[in-house]
This record gives structure tokens, C-alpha cells and sequence, in this order.
């Protein structure tokens, strides 16, 4: 159509431009043939949009017809086939998410299939349709003014157990840390390496320990001499390596059956840069695999006397003769310290990883300790030393509220009976004695300094007040953060002992939630559900509403304390209610925390922990005797 009235336009101007030139040729002739070129263009345009047209339709009507025979295949696969509880949760979700806030429960019902309104119904998750609703969307559910036992955590349903959830930690550089010791032998590895998997496993992290020394002794080398261990004896140099590559390979292979953030710790002196080399280059060969080196140099006299003391009780010199057992001992370190070669920051081309620690805990140094556990390790590992001190645990002496057994530490009050007091008078004296004990004993007040920590409880502040025999003595008690007041020395009925205080809310009891306040008695009575569900997980049961807590819980919120409690060089005695002393407890002498609920606290007794090289020594002193 463009071709033809182009053509037409320059045959008509031509013919009009000869006209007016040559004035050969009237107007009244151009102007029919104008009109008839207009019309044939028209017409040509016409044809070729009814075309278009015609196309365009017998598309349309194509489509449709594959839309509607798909749409009517799926209908009669869905009538064949029941719908899957995925499918049916991807679509509520879809809708509530559409509208969330216009969303009842009545809604929920409708849309819900029959045969999965029982499985909603029952779940221990969602008590009701509109909790459901809720709980897809995003919004706070409804907190019932009555305990609802169906809020809480499904039996069978974990966390971990959840794909794509994770722990703490869990998103750190690496799932799994192999955790390599350096240094030479009696610098505190093993001592340190034994508190990092107490730690560890205290907070909830699989650890294992791998000690290239065991691997020696276990393939018959137990006993080996100096001589074993001198850089000039090339076979015994070959053994060496051979036992500390068995040992690296069942660290690597324990880390590569774990599924969640687990440390194995390698225990060897790993003193070479050429030892070291090869651990990272046999760590790459697996992928979630961080190396992260520990290395102990202690130069402290007292404290290497103390190391080789107790080294020389180990396996490798047991029915020797001491001197001769201690001059070998000595010729091992001295064939260490030829081929030694401590850490530096230029190592491995400046990719390593590693914590240097001084004397145990007089300094410390990280370099490129970026992930969130190893960063957790640093911190642990600064803290820490081996002052001797001890740590007392001890119940909030008795008051009204601890004799009628209630859950949490809601209305706990300072209301002490009158047997409460008496123990208070009696653990003021017990403390007199000990500290008096300890500074003669040493010849310094280091350890027998005595720092107080308890919780926010009013029945906390009643006891030290009791210890103190002063009602008019302040407490300040109070507040998140603990506080070491100005006016917090107390003396006890001697006139002799001074108390500095401390007080914080992560000492508190466990949290009963919505049965805060309650006896055990009234929550086994009434709620036997919740009390079945407690008794089957003890560790991880929290009380359902708002506030409640887990042991779990409680461990996680009493990380600063541990810390707290590593970092005094002074004694510390701790008033809390059961569930914190046992946690406490735990830790301190290791015991496993699925069975941290039937550890046994008495009252109106001390428990003393006396934290050593080789673990904690436990002594329970009954300062009064009890009624109950």
C-alpha cells in the first residue's frame, strides 16, 4: 500500500508540475485521476486488516480451547487424588498472607479440608484456627487467661530436626572446627583442651577430645623415653608423624558424621610450621573443615614446678622412679624446644587461624578468629585461669513461697521463716571459717576475698540482709544489669567478714510462664498433661506462656555467669534457686545435661566446688538440720 500510493503521489505530481509548466493540461483532468488513486489505496488497506483480524481471532480461540482442557484434567486428577497437607499449607498461605488481617477463624475452618481439621485441631503447635491463622501470617497469637497445655512443643518435633534451621551458631564460617593445640608438652593443652569441652558441651555443642599421646600409648608405645622423642632418630620421627596422622584422621572423621556445629580438639604439640602446614592442607580435602590452632606458652616458673608435677603421674612414667621420671621429662622438653617453632602472623601465607594463650589466661591473643564459635572460644579462653578459689552454692534461705513448692519465682517474697534465718546466721559463720582457712593456708587473701552474686529475688536480697543481721542495710537488688554497689559490705555475726554484693536477673529462677506462682502439687493435679510432658523431656520442657523457660534456656542465659565466674580470682558464693544451682553445677563438675533436672539440691547446705588442673573437687556441708 506504501509502494502504490507513493507511486500514485509522484505520477500525479509529475503530471501536475507539467501541467502548470508546459500549461498544456487543464485542472479538471488531474482531479479524477487523484480520487481514483485515493480510493484503490483505501481499498488495498481494507484487505490487509480484515486479514490481521481474521488471524488474530483463530489464535485467541486456539488458546482458550488448550486452557480450558488443561483446567478440566486437573479437576478430575485433584477428584482422584486426596490433597497433600504440603499443597494444602502452601495454599492457606498464600491466602492468609494475601489478607491476613481480614482473616477469622471461621475462614480457616471453611477452607480447611475435613479429613485435616483434626490433625490442625489436635496439633500441639495450634490450639485453634485463629492461633493457626496467626501463627502463618506473623501475628502475636492469643495468650489465654488460663494455662492452655496445648502450647506447648511438639514431642516429636525438634529444632535441629527442622531442615534449614539452624542453632547458634550455625551460620558461622564453619559447621565444624577442629580445634589444633600448640606447644611444648606440660604448657596446660590437656588442661586447657578438658575446660574448652566442658564449655562447649555445657552450651549445647558436640565436643570430642583426639590426644596424639593416647594413639602412642594405645599402639603399644607406652613408657617411650627421651630418646623417642629427639629430632636425630629418624624412625621414631616417622612414628611420630604416623601417630599424630591417626590421630588427625579420627578427629576429621568424627567431625564428618556431625550434622550440627560440632569441635573436635586435636591434642598434640603440633610445635612445627611444617606439621601445621599439613593439617590445613588435609583439612581442605573436606569442605566444613576450619582448622583454628590453640597455642599455650607458659614461662611462669610456679606454674611449670605445678605442670610437671602432675605430668609425671600420667602413664608414661607410672612405677618410675620420680627423679629419674622427672630428668627424662626434662630431656623430652628440651628435645621439643630444638625443632620449636611458635605461631606467627605471616604463617600459611597469613591465612591461619589461631588463639595464643600466656600462662593461662595472663594474656591472650586472636588472630582472624572471625566465626561466631571461635570468636565464643576467644572469649571463654580469656577469661579463665588456675587461681586456686572456691565457688559456694547455696538456695535463698527458706521463706514461705519455698515451702509451698511454687513453679517460677513469681511472688517470691522476703518473707524468711524462722528455721530461714538460722541458716542465714549459720552460713555467715561456715563463710568466717572458710576464708579464715584459706588465707592461712596460702599465706594471701587472693582467693579468700568474697564476692556475693545473687538474683533480683526479693528472697536473694532478705538472705544476704539475714547474713548481715542488719534490716537497715541496703539492698539494691534490682535492674538488668548487675550492679556492685557502694554500700554492699555487710559483716556477719562475728564483725569480722565484709560481703561485696553483686545482683542480676540472669540469676533468677527458671520462668514458669503461665503457671508461674503455682505448686507442683496444684500443676500435677490440674495439668497432667504438662506434667507428663516434663517428666518425659526435662531438659527441654518450657512452661507454656508467657515468660516460661527450659533448662536449655537457662544454660543460654547463664553464659555471662560462667564467664563471670572464671574471670574472679575471689571466692564467690551464689544465691539462686534450684534450677540456676543446678545449672551452675552441671558445668563446674561436667555432668550431662540431659540429666541436669534430677540433680539434688539440698537446703540448708553448701555446696563447695574447688575448680583444679584435672577437674572440680564437690563437697556438700549441711550447715542446719530441716523439718522437711
Amino acid at each position: 500500500l506504501k509502494l502504490c500510493f507513493h507511486y500514485q503521489v509522484v505520477a500525479f505530481a509529475r503530471r501536475l508540475v507539467t501541467s502548470v509548466t508546459a500549461d498544456t493540461m487543464s485542472y479538471t483532468v488531474l482531479t479524477p485521476c487523484f480520487l481514483l488513486g485515493v480510493l484503490v489505496g483505501l481499498c488495498f488497506v481494507a484487505a490487509i486488516g480484515l486479514f490481521v483480524l481474521l488471524v488474530a481471532s483463530t489464535v485467541t480461540v486456539t488458546r482458550r480451547s488448550s486452557c480450558t482442557q488443561q483446567q478440566e484434567q486437573q479437576t478430575q486428577q485433584a477428584q482422584q487424588e486426596p490433597e497433600t497437607e504440603a499443597a494444602i499449607g502452601k495454599t492457606l498461605l498464600t491466602r492468609l498472607r494475601r489478607r491476613p488481617e481480614a482473616l477469622e477463624a471461621k475462614t480457616i475452618e471453611q477452607e480447611t479440608p475435613k479429613h485435616l481439621q483434626a490433625a490442625i485441631v489436635n496439633d500441639p503447635w495450634t490450639f485453634n484456627a485463629k492461633t493457626f491463622s496467626r501463627q502463618l501470617t506473623g501475628s502475636a497469637p492469643d495468650i489465654p487467661n488460663k494455662p492452655c497445655f496445648q502450647r506447648l512443643s511438639s514431642p516429636n518435633t525438634s529444632i535441629s530436626a527442622c531442615q534449614g534451621v539452624y542453632g547458634l551458631g550455625g551460620y558461622s564460617q564453619s559447621n565444624r572446627i577442629l580445634l589444633c593445640m600448640v606447644g611444648l608438652p606440660a604448657r596446660g593443652k590437656s588442661y586447657i583442651s578438658k575446660m574448652l569441652e566442658r564449655y562447649l558441651q555445657w552450651s549445647g555443642f558436640p565436643v570430642q577430645i583426639f590426644n596424639a599421646g593416647s594413639v602412642r600409648r594405645r599402639d603399644g608405645n607406652a613408657g617411650a623415653d627421651a630418646n623417642f622423642f629427639c629430632g636425630g632418630d629418624s624412625e621414631a620421627s616417622a612414628l611420630r608423624e604416623k601417630y599424630a596422622a591417626e590421630c588427625l584422621e579420627e578427629a576429621i572423621s568424627w567431625l564428618k558424621t556431625q550434622n550440627v556445629v560440632s569441635v573436635a580438639i586435636f591434642d598434640a604439640t603440633n610445635t612445627s610450621k611444617k606439621r601445621r602446614k599439613s593439617i590445613m592442607a588435609r583439612c581442605r580435602q573436606d569442605s566444613g573443615v576450619a582448622p583454628v590452632f590453640v597455642e599455650s606458652i607458659c614461662d611462669d616458673p610456679e606454674i611449670l614446678e605445678e605442670n610437671y608435677r602432675l605430668k609425671l603421674g600420667n602413664e608414661d612414667y607410672k612405677d618410675k622412679d620420680p627423679a629419674a621420671a622427672r630428668e627424662d621429662f626434662l630431656q623430652r622438653i628440651r628435645a621439643y624446644e630444638e625443632f620449636y617453632e611458635a605461631i606467627s602472623d605471616d604463617e600459611l601465607q597469613g591465612k591461619v587461624c589461631y588463639i595464643k594463650l600466656f600462662n593461662v589466661g595472663e594474656k591472650v591473643i586472636m588472630y582472624r578468629c572471625a566465626g561466631y564459635l571461635t570468636s565464643q572460644i576467644g572469649s571463654y579462653l580469656s577469661n579463665v585461669h588456675i587461681s586456686p578459689r572456691s565457688i559456694w552454692l547455696t538456695l535463698p534461705a527458706e521463706s514461705d513461697e519455698i515451702m509451698k513448692g511454687v513453679a517460677g519465682a513469681c511472688g517470691a517474697s522476703g518473707n524468711l521463716t524462722a528455721q530461714g534465718k538460722q541458716y542465714c546466721g549459720a552460713l555467715a559463720k561456715f563463710l568466717s571459717k572458710r576464708r579464715h582457712n584459706m588465707t592461712s593456708g596460702r599465706g594471701d587473701d587472693c582467693g579468700s576475698n568474697l564476692l556475693v552474686l545473687m538474683g533480683t529475688s526479693p528472697a536473694h536480697c532478705a538472705t544476704l540482709q539475714a547474713m548481715s543481721r542488719s534490716d537497715k542495710s541496703p539492698c539494691t537488688a534490682s535492674g538488668p544489669v548487675a550492679i556492685e554497689s557502694a554500700g554492699a559490705e555487710r559483716r556477719d555475726c562475728q564483725g569480722d567478714v565484709s560481703f561485696s554484693a553483686m545482683s542480676t536477673s540472669l540469676l533468677n529462677e527458671l520462668g514458669g510462664g503461665d503457671f508461674d506462682g503455682m505448686s507442683f502439687e496444684q500443676i500435677q493435679t490440674g495439668f497432667p498433661e504438662v506434667w507428663a510432658e516434663k517428666l518425659r523431656n526435662p531438659l527441654h520442657f518450657r512452661y507454656p506462656g508467657s515468660g516460661g523457660e527450659s533448662y536449655a534456656d537457662v544454660i543460654g542465659r547463664l553464659r555471662p555467669i560462667i564467664l563471670e565466674l572464671e574471670r574472679q580470682r575471689r571466692s564467690v558464693l551464689v544465691i539462686a534457686h534450684p534450677a540456676v544451682q543446678r545449672c551452675i553445677y552441671a558445668y563446674f563438675t561436667g555432668h550431662p545435661t540431659e540429666d541436669i533436672a534430677q540433680i539434688d539440691i539440698e537446703s540448708h547446705s553448701v555446696v563447695e566446688l574447688s575448680p583444679g588442673p584435672y577437674g572440680c573437687e564437690t563437697k556438700t556441708v549441711k550447715l542446719c538440720s530441716a523439718d522437711r
